[in-house]
């Protein structure tokens, strides 16, 4: 009796407190994603970011990759307890006796780095397992995440990406500091070019940076510009969307005035947030930052539907003065789970999560800036912290990566107001003047190529004597900057219901399914 009696609480121990479940299961083969990378052995920009190479979310599941030192290493889930979990990872068949390599155990309140330099069996423990982690990883699981370079290759690239941000920060054209003025400078250039090259297969071709001073009469109300930016800013946006530019505005005549109308938010521009600027000014603004700037006219059918006294009482009695749209950025470019991501992340990298519990450590308000509103919004929840949302979506069968997909309902009730970035903003001028008609349009799933994609624009424009000197080829005129704007794909795709709302965006070809 008495030995029944201890075999009845030891089984009720381990029931409560581990989960030893040895049932065999196949070891999940994974490719070595890195040697996807182009020139995967050089220290490119943004090849610091690590790969995913094994996602656990119970005990047994294995997986099995090669990597840059060991041609077979194994990752397996051993066991869970009540307040920790155990892994065991074996790295085998090294290839060179002074390789070594980083690994990182993740999950959005944990983050454990195992240095391999040695090949054999290493155990790791993540230990103070709370009640919301464990119901995290049974639907995030927890992500092994692997550097493809060497340490000192990783920080390389770490600081040549880096580069690409740190110039043309400032709005004086005469501040000491060349960093601080709002021009390019050209080792920023050269980075951010590399970049597009990567990303894109795209090198756009050099002009003479000069003004092309046309009448502006030949601007019409509704018409847009498109801009794009050496900065790291456009390029990053460029190789997320599959873009030619990174930034966009729409033109308005008001009492004799032509405006420039936008949701901006740089160091390099005199004002922040959503704002109007005559004509004249905004064009000088834009030479002294190195804008690369293209006009596109809307085509007659699209202009007569456009209501301008309408988008314009929107603009100024609504949404004039409000900050830029951080709050929803990342969401007008993420669409699906696997194919919305640039070519150095694998297709099942789900890095957003990644990035967003590294940026809530790190930098907590910029965290809070970019996600956490906008999350709470997709839960109906308020103000819950980064990790208590994606433990409350797990609650509710919702993998983060999913609750990241769920359209941006424009007006939404952000502390600071409702939120635009500049492509949404253009749209949302040009709905709420009634220009798509019927079609129901979400503003804020549009990237700035969405924008100059859409079949609305004059491909028949006559343009001005000026423009045709400055570039036969081009169907639109370039106002200013350092490159030619060639917009690929520009004005093809009609106008839909529900459109770009789960479009795909795989570089370097970022093929667009029709319907998405």
């Amino acid at each position: 009796m008495n030995i029944l009696i201890t075999f009845l609480l030891l089984s009720q121990i381990f029931t409560e407190e581990a989960d030893f479940s040895f049932a065999k299961k196949e070891i999940i083969e994974r490719e070595d994603e890195c040697l996807k990378r182009p020139y995967w052995k050089q220290a490119e920009p943004f090849y610091f970011l690590p790969i995913v190479r094994a996602k656990l979310k119970e005990v047994g599941d294995k997986f099995s990759f090669k990597s840059r030192c060991f041609d077979k290493n194994i990752v397996m889930f051993k066991e869970m307890t009540k307040d920790t979990m155990t892994f065991t990872l074996q790295n085998l068949e090294k290839k060179e006796t002074f390789c070594s390599e980083i690994f990182v155990f993740h999950t959005s309140n944990h983050n454990f780095f195992q240095f391999i330099a040695f090949q054999g069996e290493h155990d790791i423990v993540l230990k103070y397992i709370t009640q919301d982690d464990k119901d995290e990883i049974r639907v995030n699981g927890v992500k092994l995440y692997n550097f493809c370079s060497s340490l000192i290759s990783t920080i390389q690239s770490f600081l040549k990406t880096l580069k690409a941000f740190l110039g043309g920060m400032g709005y004086d054209p005469e501040a000491k500091n060349p960093r601080y003025r709002p021009n390019i400078p050209r080792d920023m250039e050269k980075v951010n070019l590399r970049i597009l090259e990567l990303y894109n297969h795209y090198t756009p071709e050099r002009r003479n940076n000069t003004i092309v001073n046309f009448d502006k009469k030949i601007i019409k109300s509704g018409d847009v510009i498109v801009i794009s930016r050496l900065d790291g800013i456009d390029p990053l946006i460029m190789i997320g969307s599959g873009g030619r530019v990174g930034h966009s505005c729409v033109c308005v005549w008001r009492d004799d005035e032509l405006y420039v109308i936008e949701s901006q938010d740089a160091a390099y521009w005199p004002k922040k947030g959503i704002q109007r600027t005559k004509w004249d000014d905004w064009v000088k603004f834009a030479h002294n930052a190195d804008f690369n700037v293209v006009l596109l006219p809307l085509r007659d059918e699209y202009r007569n539907k456009l209501d301008i006294e309408k988008a314009w009482a929107w603009f100024e009695d609504e949404v004039e003065g409000l900050p830029y749209g951080f709050k929803n950025f990342v969401f007008t470019w993420i669409d699906t789970r696997n194919d919305s991501f640039p070519m150095m992340l694998n297709k099942e990298n789900e890095f957003e999560e990644f990035f967003f519990s590294v940026l809530s450590i790190v930098y907590p308000s910029l965290c809070d800036l970019f996600g956490k509103e906008a999350l709470n919004f997709r839960l109906n929840t308020t103000d819950l912290t980064f990790q208590q949302i994606i433990a409350e979506a797990a609650r509710r069968g919702i993998a983060f990566e999913d609750l990241m997909l769920i359209p941006e309902k424009e007006g939404l009730p952000y502390s600071d107001g409702v939120a635009y970035t500049c492509s949404c903003f253009v749209i949302a001028f040009w709905e709420h003047g009634g220009m798509f008609g019927d079609l129901e349009i979400l503003p804020n799933e549009f990237t700035p190529r969405d924008l100059y994609t859409l079949d609305v624009y004059d491909k028949n424009f006559k343009k001005p004597q000026e423009c045709i000197d400055d570039n036969p080829d081009l169907p639109y005129c370039q106002v200013t900057g350092k490159f030619i704007v060639d917009l690929d794909n520009y004005s093809t795709v009609k106008p839909y219901s529900h459109m770009n709302e789960r479009c795909p965006s795989i570089g370097p070809d970022f093929i667009r399914v029709d319907g998405c």
